[in-house]
């Protein structure tokens, strides 16, 4: 199989890929590690069938069609990842709570000529925080750096359902920010929540300095030039510092030197690809085998 397929691709194979067939669509998508974990979770289950990266235009109305060629592919569903966690709650005709609350959608499920839409982002990062940091939501102080995309809307609302503390959003000014904070206050009445600007420094400087954990929602570190998304003197041996990309980071690499307790990406996939697993399949995936598969 190819590392990356486009819908074009998948249409012209002389030859359908195996079934069950799955994916997981995103742009870029070939850092994904998602066919690794769950390739691993369907053969120790003896489903069978393939999941590949499925590469998809940025242009408006590009993941609606995506969608519809893949179910007439005869496709279960796929996983979503940037930049199209919000169209996926678009096309979906049901979704779940997290979905319903956060407006995104990682997981599709394409059954009975429904699409069935879910957020398992908020669950794989708890789950991933307390079994690789040994940490838990309740009573924390959070940052959340990218508050605004669809990954750190649907980690915003697990904060809050989970008790934490307190809880900053920060974001480049949009409006969302502030609609986003009241949402969440109406959720919560009893989470102090605020906002701040990522690019104002002093701003920064404050809510950093109020915080136990410093999660990083952005895209910045996907790319080995990407600046880090905050100032590394910022960070000290308190914070545990939880870096959504699943790769070695700027980020992660100042965090260990800091002294931080560091979790990356990979646990919270493993996390939420046993969830999708599940919502595919009905049944409960290995996450052993998952582990082993993205550590391999």
């Amino acid at each position: 199989m190819q590392d990356v397929y486009t819908i074009e691709d998948l249409e012209k194979l002389s030859a359908p890929l195996p079934a069950p067939r799955l994916g997981v669509v995103g742009h870029p998508i070939v850092h994904s590690l998602s066919p690794a974990i769950q390739m691993a979770a369907m053969r120790a289950a003896g489903v069978g069938g393939s999941y590949v990266r499925i590469l998809c235009p940025r242009e408006e109305g590009a993941f609606r069609d995506l969608t519809n060629r893949l179910r007439l592919l005869g496709f279960l569903g796929v996983n979503v990842t940037v930049p199209f966690k919000r169209a996926a709650r678009e096309v979906a005709d049901q979704v779940d709570r997290l979905s319903e609350l956060s407006g995104a959608v990682n997981t599709l499920v394409f059954r009975e000529g429904k699409i069935e839409g879910c957020n398992t982002d908020g669950p794989g990062f708890e789950h991933a925080l307390a079994s690789h940091c040994g940490s838990r939501l309740a009573e924390k102080r959070v940052l959340i750096l990218g508050a605004c995309g669809g990954a750190g809307s649907a980690l915003a609302i697990q904060c809050v359902i989970s008790g934490c503390r307190q809880l900053i959003l920060a974001n480049r000014p949009r409006p969302e920010l502030g609609r986003l904070a009241d949402r969440l206050r109406s959720l919560a009445p009893e989470t102090n929540i605020g906002v701040c600007s990522l690019v104002d420094d002093e701003q920064m400087r404050a809510a950093v300095q109020e915080t136990d954990m410093i999660v990083n929602a952005t895209s910045l570190g996907l790319a080995a030039e990407d600046p880090l998304p905050i100032a590394a003197e910022l960070l000290s041996r308190r914070h545990i510092v939880f870096d959504l990309i699943t790769h070695a980071t700027p980020l992660q690499r100042a965090a260990a030197a800091a002294k931080c307790r560091v979790c990356d990406g990979r646990d919270m996939l493993v996390g939420q690809g046993a969830l999708s697993f599940e919502k595919w399949f009905g049944k409960r995936a290995d996450e052993r085998v998952m582990r082993a598969a993205i550590n391999g």
